[in-house]
């Protein structure tokens, strides 16, 4: 701002040193956009944007008569006004009528200058090339977005039909499993049964060969002082088989049963898993279904789908449909979608120390690629991002973005 005081200074010297006292008499119609152009016609002159006429000798003619400046679109006499750049070649624009005749080249074509010492050089040409360079690499773009946009509701429509017949075949098989583990459960108990029954024989078994060891044992006392000494041997021999007879009452059947107890637990427990697994994918796949995917089911291309963002700080994490994460803070849980799909709401997030919890409000916006960008933060806490995707690209902003190009020239 300095710079162009500065300008406009020197420009004002020069002028009253050379002695420049007149300037060429501007058309009616200068600094005026072509979309008001008709105004400006006849022998009156209605200030556009306040109740007030003027003759038409008084526009452009250096006084302010209009409150709201648009006698003056030519000259910088208004301070409110408005000059129109045509800037023929390139792209047309308003500039403050402060800068008009200031000593600084603000229209590509020079036309604000037209009384300054200042020679402006025409730029519109080299800059409305790079500017329709720029505006055909964003057709390019976005013509390349639309159609991965058709792929992905192609998909969509492919993977909705998929899992509605998976969550009707998942459904199916709940019943037949269920009845599987009651079976296995009923052949368990039976065994549990047959385990106890064992176990009542083996006691009362024990019960006689305790007895009867007890009976073999006073005898064997009384007789102890007869034995010679040749037959200890015999009499070692006879205890080992007895307590080998004893151990196969207690090992043969019942083992048998423990083992097929067993086998039949691990059998329960393998249909349980498996109950367990269906019912678990029946309820994401019912989670899934109850989302809300936007008009064809489009951005169901995100869902399941996580994008990073590497700052200076942090790394963050977004996850449509689900999470926002600041490196290991949380930033929220999806809740809503706003303006018509054009924003993703996460909210409750993690504790703002002396604020909110956090929260994160994304923007999506065309683009040929999947990609997180810009993540700012506003609001103590509240954070925004932005996500390019195809799957918000669309066909009447295309029209416009060539409708742009074509009125550019």
């Amino acid at each position: 701002m300095m710079m162009r005081l500065n300008i406009l200074i020197v420009s004002s010297l020069l002028f009253l040193i050379i002695g420049l006292s007149y300037s060429k008499p501007l058309s009616k119609d200068y600094g005026v956009s072509p979309e008001e152009i008709e105004f400006y016609k006849g022998e009156k002159f209605n200030c556009l944007r306040s109740n007030k006429q003027v003759p038409i000798s008084q526009v452009n003619d250096d006084y302010c008569d209009c409150p709201d400046g648009t006698d003056e679109p030519g000259t910088s006499a208004c301070s409110n006004g408005h000059f129109y750049c045509i800037n023929k070649g390139h792209k047309g624009q308003f500039i403050a009528s402060s800068f008009v005749n200031d000593g600084v080249c603000d229209c590509c074509d020079g036309s604000d200058e037209y009384s300054s010492m200042m020679k402006c050089k025409n730029t519109c040409n080299e800059l409305g090339k790079e500017m329709r360079e720029k505006q055909l690499q964003d057709q390019e773009k976005y013509a390349q977005g639309l159609k991965k946009k058709a792929e992905m509701i192609k998909d969509a429509i492919e993977v909705m039909e998929s899992k509605t017949a998976s969550l009707e075949k998942l459904r199916k098989e709940i019943e037949p499993i269920n009845q599987e583990i009651k079976e296995l459960e009923v052949l368990k108990e039976n065994k549990d049964k047959e385990k106890q029954q064992e176990l009542d024989k083996i006691k009362e078994k024990e019960e006689e060969f305790k007895a009867k060891t007890t009976l073999e044992t006073t005898n064997e006392e009384k007789q102890q002082q007869d034995i010679p000494d040749n037959d200890v041997v015999k009499e070692i021999e006879k205890e080992l088989k007895e307590n080998e007879e004893k151990e196969q009452l207690t090992s043969e059947v019942y083992d048998e049963i423990l083992k097929g107890i067993e086998q039949l637990e691990k059998e329960i427990q393998t249909k349980r898993d498996s109950l367990r697994d269906k019912q678990n994918e029946i309820q994401k796949i019912e989670e899934m279904l109850k989302m809300d995917f936007g008009k064809n089911n489009v951005f169901l291309a995100l869902y399941g789908k996580c994008f990073d963002l590497k700052t200076k700080e942090y790394t963050y994490t977004l996850c449509p449909f689900d999470r926002a994460n600041q490196g290991g803070t949380s930033l929220g849980k999806f809740e809503k979608w706003e303006n018509d799909y054009e924003n993703m709401l996460f909210t409750n997030g993690q504790q703002c120390w002396g604020g909110p919890k956090r929260s994160i409000k994304v923007s999506l916006e065309c683009g040929s690629e999947n990609e997180a960008y810009d993540v700012q933060e506003p609001g103590k806490c509240e954070y925004t991002i932005k996500l390019k995707t195809p799957a918000s690209c669309d066909e009447e902003h295309l029209k416009v973005l060539l409708l742009e190009n074509d009125h550019s020239f």
